[in-house]
């Protein structure tokens, strides 16, 4: 009897807590530059010295359904996951002393 209500009451705590702690937006990065949705995406500068049209120049040459890692001119891109979700993906770029953005839905 012990066990099924120990069970009970995990299950109603996660329940609970799923409810109050479901995040309504993604988290933007403290230092990120946001840059205005285009082509359904969204795109955060999160290092180096690029721009929002470089950048979307960059992220509109990523193809979902490639492969997890691709590399489109000096970056790296790789796709989210799902503990990274919204997250579609990411590219780094070794580039002036490390440049990376963000991709997500918009």
């Amino acid at each position: 009897m012990v066990g099924v209500r120990t069970q009970v009451l995990l299950a109603a705590a996660l329940t609970v807590g799923g409810l109050t702690g479901a995040p309504v937006a993604w988290a933007q990065e403290a230092d990120a530059e946001r840059c205005d949705p285009v082509g359904g995406r969204v795109i955060d500068i999160l290092a180096g010295n690029i721009d929002c049209v470089t950048a979307s120049h960059y992220a509109a040459q990523y193809d979902p359904a490639g492969e997890r890692y691709q590399v489109i001119g000096p970056f790296t891109c790789y796709s989210g996951t799902a503990q990274t979700a919204p997250l579609l993906f990411q590219c780094t770029s070794p580039v002036e002393g490390g440049t990376e953005f963000a991709v997500y839905p918009a």
